[in-house]
């Protein structure tokens, strides 16, 4: 279980992004696919960890998506750590808009990153050609720095920088517009991990979340069938 952290009373900015959680990334550079580097963390972890989906830009094109994986250290203090592919294989597409017709075709196939320093990008950033980010996300006052320190050992390869948001963005010469990517990314990847264990959840229940009134004898009044359950222990992790 983390441990409670001391808190003191702070100003309530307008920014609300980081007011209510604590928040890391680390950028990591590794050989391995989306996977099989998964696979490799949730072993280090000694945790399952679980597919939730991709990061989309359909704005830029509708084929590029980044896939996400999860794997949870607390749901009590809402401690998660989520895997994001920083590169997939860039469209034939998108890729010819951006070659000189003089020199024919394509020989090789592109990459398009969330964040690099050249070529196909959605974000300008300084460190350059990084594979993941590792982007951990904790409860305001849980206690994260144990996990902080566990991070740069999950990946074989080397670390090109980790921090902050705000401190990672400080750096960039874009900051405004990195700082508003990684809250997108951040809330994107909550979203999913809520979606999913709501999934696994009904799995679990067989897709009834509600009880019948033929369940119940001897009521005074009448009880509509699609009432929700809500209580806690169906959330226990060790259910």
């Amino acid at each position: 279980m983390a441990a409670r952290k001391k808190t003191t009373d702070s100003v309530i900015s307008l920014d609300t992004f980081g007011s209510a959680k604590n928040y890391w990334l680390c950028w990591v550079k590794s050989s391995l696919s989306h996977l099989s580097f998964a696979n490799t963390v949730q072993k280090r972890l000694n945790r399952p960890c679980a597919y939730i989906g991709s990061i989309n830009l359909e704005d830029i094109n509708p084929e590029l998506k980044f896939p996400m994986y999860f794997s949870a250290f607390s749901q009590e203090y809402d401690i998660n750590l989520v895997i994001l592919s920083n590169k997939t294989t860039a469209p034939i597409s998108l890729s010819m808009e951006q070659q000189n017709p003089l020199f024919g075709g394509l020989l090789f196939e592109d990459d398009y990153y969330l964040f690099n320093n050249q070529g196909l990008t959605r974000i300008p950033f300084s460190y350059p050609q990084a594979d993941y980010i590792l982007m951990l996300s904790a409860d305001k006052q849980a206690d994260i720095e144990d996990y902080v320190q566990m991070l740069p050992l999950l990946a074989d390869d080397r670390i090109l920088c980790q921090n902050t948001p705000q401190l990672i963005a400080q750096e960039q010469k874009k900051s405004k517009q990195v700082l508003d990517f990684l809250q997108y990314l951040f809330y994107e990847s909550e979203s999913a991990i809520k979606d999913y264990r709501r999934k696994k959840l009904f799995q679990k229940l067989h897709h009834k979340m509600s009880v019948a009134e033929s369940n119940y004898g001897k009521l005074k009044f009448p009880m509509e069938d699609n009432r929700m359950i809500t209580s806690n222990l169906l959330r226990r992790e060790d259910y």
